[in-house]
């Protein structure tokens, strides 16, 4: 084969400069959310970012504009950064929250694949991480700390209802004042 048959094909590029600027301000606003969580003077034993679900925050967002790339990423990304500079959550729980948000953001981007943007789509999501962090737990018992896997389901699910009900908050907010165009590929202009 001669040089002049070889046809030259660009490489497919996952990274692009506006992908990349975009991860990058979703990834500060899913370490600023449970930061902010975190500062506020709370009695010890109270858990604010497994009562607010902060780190749901920007995935959400992401998804729910179309962003599914930087949804993804962020899901990946976000709970190991947020360990690496806050020292939350803790190594095991850091995979446990991994694992949530990847299943959270597959079950928005299903929801809204099927049914569109509507105020729920965050409930049945944030119930499908819990499961599937559940199912995990049922191999691994120590993602969850040895806890017995059931009892510590219902207890992150009863103890997340302030925010989940901020989920569909933003959801609704998101709805009203920036709503994602018709084609699912961002919000739409007015």
């Amino acid at each position: 084969m001669s040089e002049s048959n070889v046809v030259a094909r660009p490489l497919p590029r996952f990274l692009t400069a506006s992908l990349a600027r975009e991860l990058g301000v979703v990834l500060a606003l899913s370490l600023m959310f449970p930061f902010l969580i975190h500062v506020l003077p709370v009695p010890e034993t109270s858990r604010l970012g497994a009562r607010l679900l902060p780190m749901f925050y920007a995935p959400l967002l992401a998804a729910l504009w179309g962003r599914m790339a930087t949804a993804w990423l962020c899901a990946l990304l976000a709970p190991g950064l947020n360990w690496a500079l806050t020292g939350h959550p803790a190594p095991p729980g850091t995979y446990a929250m991994m694992i949530q948000l990847l299943a959270f953001v597959v079950v928005v981007r299903a929801l809204l694949v099927r049914a569109g943007v509507r105020w729920f789509v965050a409930i049945p999501a944030y119930l499908a991480g819990l499961v599937a962090t559940l199912l995990v737990a049922l191999v691994f018992p120590a993602l969850i700390g040895g806890r017995p896997p059931v009892g510590w389901a219902l207890n992150s699910a009863m103890m997340s209802l302030p925010g989940v009900a901020i989920l569909v908050l933003i959801t609704c907010l998101v709805l009203r004042f920036y709503p994602p165009s018709g084609q699912g590929g961002g919000p739409a202009t007015a």
